[in-house]
């Protein structure tokens, strides 16, 4: 680990030697333009940006409208890159965001800058190369939306909901792929105020209340909130953002039912192209779906992961979405502890992804990253310089695309 740190710190020295950059600027003459753009599209997005710095040259090569898709070709075969999401609770309204490059020579860990006039509050999704953050604003202490690609520091303002009585909210951001458009999804439980008369709900401050609840979609690029209804009953219990897109659907997991004494738990999606819920088959595994189980995106398949006893963890994937029949148990091992056994006793691991080596990045107790290899049944937990003590981990793909091109883009 101290080799990488010391061979991190001899490129960023070499990068700001003047007679480096000298170099540099003379390559930047002497190469013709297309070989340039092949060369840096095949670098990482760490380095591309440490590139941008280096000259006026540099600077512009990297603006030049043609790497961008060139870019993304290459990445988009590449492992996916990680965002991390402080959760330190000590600095409850202002959250760090960092990034790990996956193919750097050092997993280290950087921080990410805040959009402008503005400190970052909840990491609401990724999709495409881009974040959508809830945000405080600077000076106004308001809250909005932002969607904002990192590197290229670009951001798009969400036009603000109407807000209701005592609101809570639970957002889901995605793409949908035969739309060719970003949408946010908001559900927001609130308390309606009805006739005092009424003996119906609770009393808040001399008015009668009931418990209600509104889906409100925003097409990203459009001003308007639309009001889709109230959510399936089953969203009583939702608390988070959706936690995989797949076929352009979020997915959430949720009570659905009861099984004897134990409640079953099932998935519910939002089409984001038609804008409705569907239910969608969970995994056949009663210790599963009553023991609790997280939602991941492995190979571009709906994934739900989670302990079935005290010494089994099983990932399963439904191999065509929305067929019952298609989930098959992928993985099954017993569970690793990097903290030791009392640290991470009855918690289960959130699967992140999967590695082009056939590896699963495994998250465990919001503190540890851990890789996984099934073929040699072997666990690494990664040593990162600057790793977070708390944080949430989620793939990303790095785009060079600004926020505005992006919806305007087919992916």
């Amino acid at each position: 680990m101290v080799a990488e740190e010391e061979r991190e710190k001899k490129r960023v020295d070499l990068a700001d030697d003047p007679s480096n950059k000298a170099m540099v600027q003379r390559a930047l003459h002497l190469l013709p333009g297309e070989i340039l753009h092949e060369i840096l599209s095949r670098l990482p997005i760490t380095s591309l940006m440490l590139f941008k710095t280096t000259s006026h040259a540099g600077y512009d090569l990297i603006a030049n409208p043609g790497l961008p898709a060139m870019f993304h070709n290459r990445v988009s075969d590449s492992n996916p890159c990680l965002i991390l999401f402080d959760y330190n609770f000590v600095a409850f309204w202002f959250r760090q965001l960092y990034f790990v490059d996956s193919e750097g020579c050092s997993r280290r860990v950087r921080k990410i800058d805040a959009p402008q006039h503005s400190k970052v509050n909840n990491l609401v999704g990724s999709c495409n190369g881009l974040l959508c953050l809830s945000v405080i604003d600077e000076p106004s202490e308001s809250h909005s939306l932002l969607i904002y690609n990192p590197f290229v520091g670009e951001a798009v303002r969400v036009p603000p909901a109407n807000p209701f009585p005592n609101q809570s909210e639970v957002f889901g951001f995605g793409f949908h792929p035969r739309t060719g458009e970003f949408k946010v999804v908001r559900i927001v439980y609130y308390d309606k105020i009805i006739d005092p008369a009424l003996d119906v709900g609770e009393v808040d401050e001399g008015f009668a209340t009931v418990d209600e609840s509104m889906v409100q979609v925003l097409t990203v690029g459009t001003t308007e909130w639309r009001e889709k209804g109230a959510p399936p009953p089953q969203f009583a219990d939702i608390i988070g953002p959706a936690e995989a897109l797949v076929e352009g659907s979020l997915h959430w997991v949720t009570v659905i039912g009861i099984g004897g004494v134990s409640p079953i738990l099932g998935i519910i999606s939002f089409e984001l192209a038609d804008e409705v819920f569907e239910e969608i088959p969970y995994p056949p595994c009663q210790q599963l779906v009553s023991r609790g189980y997280g939602l991941s995106v492995l190979s571009g398949c709906l994934s739900a992961a989670g302990l079935v006893d005290a010494v089994h963890f099983d990932i399963w994937m439904m191999k065509q979405y929305q067929v019952k029949e298609s989930w098959v148990k992928q993985f099954s091992f017993d569970p690793y502890f990097p903290g030791g056994w009392p640290s991470f006793l009855g918690r289960f691991p959130k699967v992140i992804c999967a590695l082009k080596n056939g590896e699963i990045l495994l998250q465990y107790d919001d503190s540890s990253l851990v890789s996984y290899d099934p073929v040699e049944n072997r666990f690494q937990t990664l040593q990162m310089s600057g790793l977070p003590n708390e944080f949430q981990a989620l793939p990303f793909l790095p785009s060079l695309f600004s926020a505005k091109a992006t919806m305007n883009l087919q992916f």
